[in-house]
Order: structure tokens, then C-alpha cells, then sequence
């Protein structure tokens, strides 16, 4: 290795350290400020716990309501995932598979629809689902995360299928499959990586999401884990300490599944950039 090429690699290296430390330190601030009293906290905002008061989080719990409100998230981001991911997959074969002006026009008009910020069709939508009685109800939701989420997806899908041989589907047809048989028994066995990356992006971007969700979804009771600590922090802002174990309590769901399923997620991302 030259010397000009180490000096690049220990620049990286350098470069990566400090942004995972200015991504971790906030949590970790976050934390540990979640085991201090109140007192503490507002004597420094920075520092680590006397003794550990986890009965912060038990209270968070129960005060916050969050066992409702993770229901809420769970429906409504598991079910929209899992509508994402079949009809990502169905369509990103198709996509990848046939070769027409309407598959080019289908990519390119997702494509731009990415570039079509929220509030660019938030009212238009709002007063559609008021008149279709979709407002405070799951399937609006629901609906509504399918539609945001299924444009980058089937592009992520497709492109990951094109990297897998054709030859297998001419094999599957001449066994007596058909299209949606060749879906089932060749391209989904084969598309594990790109399945776990698609539900861990749509799950991720929809317990997180927070605009949708606090307009279409006005009712206490159907308030998701994000929108509800919103609330919390608007009930309980003197007590900083309950809004930092709040706001563990919210995000632990996205960073344990995270961890789990970090290495398919990075194999899926890199596959599907790769075998454009």
C-alpha cells in the first residue's frame, strides 16, 4: 500500500469515527439524562446517574399511555409494510422482467413522484379522506404510508431483480410454472436480503413518522408512539426527566430491530445499487 493511499484510509477512518460519535453521543446523552432525577437535570444538563432511576420509564409507560399507542404504531407500520413489500415485489418483477415504453414510463413517473415533498399534496388528500371517512382510521393510515412508501421500493425491488439470471425464469416456465408461481418459488427465495431491507425501511419511516400521523389521526386514542410523545412532551414538559425516558421508550423498537437486521439491510442496499 503506498503512503498516499494509507494517509486516505486513516483520513476515512478518521472521518467515520467523529460521525458515528456525533451520531451516538445524543443518544447516549439521551440515556443516561433518562436515569437522572429531574433535580439533576436541570442543575446540569449533562452528567451520569447517582442512582439509576429506572422507575422514570414505568412511569413514561403508564402516564404517556404508551401501550395504546405502540398498538396503534405496531397495525399500522406492520400492515403497511407488508402490503409495501408484496406489491414491491410483484411490481419490481414486472418492472425488471418486461422491457415497454409503459415500464420505462412507470419507473421514470415514480421516480419523480420521490421529488413530491408532503405538503405539496397533504390537503388535497386530507379533504379526499374526510369525504371517504378515512380520517382517524387505520386504513388511512395505512393507505396513506402504502402510497408514500411504495415509489423508492419498487424501484429498490426491480433493480435488485434484474441482477438475478433470467434463465431461471425460462427454467421455472418450462416446468409448468406460472408468473406469479416464478415469484413465489424462484425470486422470493432468492430476494431475502431486499425483503428484509424493504420492511425495515417502510417500518422504520412509518413508527417515525410524524406529519401524516398527527393529521390524519386526531383522535387521543389512536395516536401513534411518535405523535403521542409529542403530547407527552406538551403534558409533562417541566419533568425532564420522564421526557427523556419518553423518548427512549419511543425510538427502542427501531433500534433494537435495527441491530438485528443491520447486516441484511447494508446486503440489500448494496445488492440492489449494485446490479443496476
Amino acid at each position: 500500500m503506498t503512503r498516499k493511499a494509507s494517509i486516505g484510509k486513516i483520513i476515512l477512518y478518521v472521518f467515520l469515527i467523529v460521525v458515528a460519535i456525533a451520531e451516538i453521543l445524543p443518544l447516549l446523552v439521551a440515556f443516561s439524562n433518562s436515569l437522572r432525577t429531574n433535580a439533576d437535570i436541570k442543575k446540569s444538563a449533562i452528567g451520569f446517574p447517582g442512582i439509576p432511576q429506572f422507575s422514570n420509564y414505568i412511569t413514561a409507560w403508564h402516564v404517556g399511555r404508551y401501550g395504546k399507542a405502540f398498538l396503534n404504531s405496531a397495525i399500522i407500520s406492520v400492515t403497511a409494510s407488508l402490503c409495501v413489500l408484496a406489491l414491491s415485489l410483484v411490481g419490481g418483477y414486472f418492472l425488471a422482467r418486461v422491457k415497454s415504453r409503459f415500464t420505462h414510463f412507470v419507473r421514470g413517473y415514480f421516480s419523480v413522484a420521490l421529488s413530491i415533498p408532503t405538503f405539496a399534496f397533504m390537503v388535497p388528500v386530507y379533504f379526499t379522506f374526510a369525504e371517504l371517512k378515512l380520517v382517524n382510521t387505520y386504513r388511512g393510515m395505512i393507505i396513506l404510508f402504502i402510497a408514500t412508501n411504495l415509489g423508492f421500493n419498487l424501484i429498490l425491488a426491480s433493480t435488485f431483480i434484474r441482477g438475478i439470471p433470467s434463465g431461471l425464469d425460462e427454467a421455472a416456465i418450462i416446468d409448468g410454472c406460472s408468473t406469479y408461481q416464478i415469484i413465489g418459488k424462484v425470486i422470493l427465495p432468492l430476494s431475502k436480503p431486499i425483503i428484509t431491507t424493504i420492511l425495515l425501511i417502510v417500518f422504520v419511516s412509518t413508527w417515525n413518522e410524524f406529519t401524516l400521523s398527527n393529521t390524519f389521526l386526531q383522535q387521543t386514542t389512536l395516536k401513534t408512539a411518535a405523535t403521542r410523545y409529542v403530547l407527552f412532551c406538551g403534558e409533562r414538559g417541566s419533568d425532564l426527566s420522564l421526557i427523556y425516558a419518553a423518548g427512549i421508550i419511543t425510538m427502542l423498537p427501531i433500534v433494537v430491530l435495527f441491530l438485528l437486521l443491520q447486516n441484511y439491510f447494508i446486503e440489500g442496499m448494496t445488492a440492489g445499487s449494485i446490479k443496476e
